[in-house]
Parts: C-alpha cells; sequence; structure tokens
C-alpha cells in the first residue's frame, strides 16, 4: 500500500496542483467567456509536460496514469449526481425528441465527416460525443472506452472549448431575432441543445437573460443540456463497442463499467427529488450538486484531464493539423442548426 502511493503520489500530486492551477488561470479570463478550470488545467498539464525534463515525467507518469482511469472515471460517476430526470420532464417531454435529433445528427454525421477528412476514428468518435453531447465531460468519458490517445483528447477538448465559446457569444443574439420575444422555453432549448459544454451553455443563457430580461430562460437552457447529457449513458457504450476491437480491445472489457455507476448516481438524484420535500429536499438538492459539481466536476474531473494534460506530447498534437477543427466546426453547425430547427418547430407547435 504505503509503496503503491509513493509511487503514484508524485504524478497524482502533479495532476491535483495541476487541476488547482488550471481553476486559478481561469478566474483570470474575462468573465465573459465562461471557461472553467478543465480545459485550462489541461492546456497548463500539456505545457508543463512538454517542458519538463524527460527523467521528471517517467518519474510522474504511474500517479499520471492513475489520475486519467480511476480519478477521471470517478469524475464521470459522481457528476451523475446532477442529473434528475424531474427536471427534464419539468420542460416538457418534447425536449427529450428535439435533445434526440439534435444529438443523433451529430453522432452520425461527425464521424463521417471525420472519416472523409482522413482523421483517426477515435478522434471522430471523441469530436462526435463532445460536440454532440457535453463537451469536455463526453471526451473523458469516452476516452478510456475506446482507448484513445491522450493527443487526441486534448484535440477534442481543444476543439470543443474553441466552438463552444463561439457558440456562447452567438447564439444569444441568433435566437432574440429568431424566436419570439416570449418564447422563453423555446429559447433556452435552442441555447441548450446548441451550445456544447455545460458551464458554456449557463454563461450563454445568463448573456441572454442579462441582455434581454429574460431569466426564465437560464431554467430551460439548463434542462435542454441536463437533457442532452443524459446520452452520455447510451452513447459510452457504443463508441466502446464500435470502436473497441479496433482498439484492440475485447468488446466485454470495453464496456465501461463507470457508466454503470453513472447512471446509478442520476437514478439516485432523481429519487431523492421525488422523495423529499421541503427543507429536506433543499438539503438534499444541494448536497447532491455539491456531489456533481465542486467534488465531480470541479475536483475529480479537473485533476483527471490535468492527468491528460501531463500526458500530451506536442508533436504528436501539432501533427493534427486544421482538419480536426474543420470537422469540428462543420459538426458544431450541424448540432446547433438541428437544435435551432427543432427548438423553431416546437416554437410553431406550441407557442407561449
Amino acid at each position: 500500500m504505503l509503496a503503491t502511493l509513493a509511487k503514484r503520489g508524485p504524478g497524482l500530486g502533479a495532476a491535483v496542483a495541476t487541476a488547482a492551477g488550471g481553476v486559478a488561470v481561469a478566474t483570470q479570463m474575462p468573465e465573459s467567456l465562461h471557461i472553467s478550470g478543465i480545459p485550462c488545467s489541461l492546456v497548463l498539464g500539456a505545457v508543463a509536460n512538454n517542458l519538463a525534463p524527460a527523467n521528471i515525467r517517467q518519474a510522474l507518469q504511474p500517479g499520471v496514469k492513475f489520475a486519467t482511469t480511476t480519478v477521471l472515471r470517478a469524475g464521470i460517476v459522481a457528476v451523475g449526481a446532477k442529473l434528475s430526470a424531474t427536471q427534464v420532464l419539468a420542460l416538457g417531454w418534447t425536449t427529450v425528441p428535439a435533445a434526440c435529433a439534435s444529438v443523433g445528427a451529430g453522432l452520425v454525421a461527425i464521424p463521417l465527416l471525420a472519416k472523409g477528412a482522413g482523421l483517426p476514428p477515435r478522434l471522430g468518435a471523441l469530436l462526435a460525443a463532445g460536440t454532440s453531447i457535453c463537451g469536455v465531460t463526453a471526451i473523458g468519458a469516452t476516452a478510456p472506452a475506446i482507448a484513445a490517445t491522450q493527443a487526441e483528447v486534448a484535440v477534442a477538448v481543444a476543439n470543443v472549448v474553441a466552438y463552444g465559446i463561439a457558440g456562447m457569444l452567438a447564439y444569444p443574439h441568433v435566437a432574440r431575432h429568431l424566436f419570439p420575444h416570449e418564447d422563453s422555453k423555446n429559447i433556452g432549448l435552442f441555447l441548450g441543445l446548441a451550445v456544447h459544454d455545460t458551464a458554456q451553455v449557463m454563461g450563454c443563457a445568463a448573456s441572454y437573460a442579462q441582455t434581454y430580461m429574460d431569466e426564465a430562460v437560464v431554467a430551460a437552457a439548463a434542462v435542454a443540456k441536463l437533457t442532452r447529457n443524459c446520452f452520455l449513458a447510451g452513447v459510452v457504450p457504443l463508441m466502446a463497442a464500435r470502436h473497441g476491437a479496433t482498439a484492440g480491445i475485447a468488446t466485454k472489457a470495453a464496456f465501461p463499467t463507470f457508466v454503470l455507476g453513472f447512471v446509478g448516481a442520476a437514478g439516485v438524484r432523481t429519487a431523492g427529488d421525488v422523495y423529499f420535500v421541503g427543507d429536506d429536499a433543499t438539503r438534499w438538492k444541494e448536497g447532491a450538486n455539491f456531489v456533481g459539481g465542486a467534488l465531480g466536476t470541479k475536483c475529480l474531473l479537473a485533476t483527471g484531464l490535468a492527468g491528460v494534460g501531463l500526458s500530451v506530447d506536442a508533436s504528436a498534437f501539432r501533427s493534427a493539423g486544421v482538419r480536426p477543427f474543420l470537422v469540428g466546426g462543420a459538426g458544431a453547425a450541424i448540432v446547433g442548426g438541428v437544435g435551432l430547427a427543432s427548438a423553431q418547430l416546437l416554437s410553431r407547435l406550441r407557442p407561449e
């Protein structure tokens, strides 16, 4: 036990420190960009890894590997505590088919675009998951299931962060011009389906609310994004089955058991939301949100993806070129376009 801790301690400590540094960097970024500490920690880790001497990198490897596997997967399980079916139902059942259309379009189109551009299939899978479902979290969940390289993870993360920020800045103004001003639910639905990462969705909706004085959009966008996030439970096993053989993984071994933990955490959250009432319900939701947010996202996921950064070789990253970003841009346009079309259709079917 002590020998294992001694072996993993330096690398795990480096990942924790890098995650903390990423949070510190994120706090210095303009608030309007709503950039979380997770992508910052990954970039910081990649920079540190490529500046460190070879003997230091070798000493850190056992702990860094632990961060990119066990810690990252624990983070995915914890994130499930933020997901509640009762919130989805509160917005209306039509949110589900709208999310199916948007997510499905990305999962089908992006791997085809990646193949046409000559990208590795695993990178196409990461771009599809990140763009279609929930940005960095989806990439972090999919990567170990398909044996993606750390360079592929880094490229995919950079992609969804860049296009997520672009959508976050542009879509509030698009929504204002294309939807009836009083249609808060479908404006929020569009924003929740079109922007990649959860933090970016919330920033996008908050920007709309502040600019156009419509706080109801924030709740609708959050629930729409929550609905998208639920697809993670089905898509990761699908990607594992599709890419496991080509990655040299047996299908049974490739099935990510941590996804069961993710589903279980979401089930416990849903059951608690139904069972508890009054002050107990408030305390329950605060506790569940702490597990999913502060513990799962800010601590475990940030540490795991800092470890990914500490594993990245810059030469492999440079070799990717511009093609992943062209595919990612096209994929973002497809997912956002289907989200827009779905929300506009629902706006006409159920005007507010």
